[in-house]
């Protein structure tokens, strides 16, 4: 195990991210993940709270569960820093904030 990553569990529908989600954690998950938020009818779950950074890689990471998966993800223990970066890339409103799993 590296690191940073994700791992996906519940038949696709909770995503575990961890450490630094980067360009190169996007590279190495993207098409796995995309490919879970089209098959998974579940609304997907992101459990965020082991993320210690994140750039437009994993902004795009989220963005894929927005827009590919069923209804709004839930993003759960997101950092401050993460949701910065939400607000200020202007897609928090994509998904619904909860604090824990």
């Amino acid at each position: 195990m590296t690191d940073s990553g994700v791992t996906v569990q519940d038949q696709g529908s909770l995503w575990v991210m961890y450490g630094e989600i980067d360009a190169a954690v996007q590279s190495r998950h993207e098409d796995e993940l995309v490919r879970h938020a089209q098959s998974t009818g579940s609304r997907i779950r992101i459990d965020l709270t082991a993320v210690t950074f994140m750039d437009s890689g994993g902004l795009r990471l989220l963005y894929h569960a927005a827009t590919a998966g069923a209804g709004k993800p839930a993003l759960l223990g997101t950092p401050q820093r993460v949701r910065d970066l939400l607000d200020l890339s202007g897609v928090v409103t994509l998904f619904e904030l909860e604090e824990s799993r």
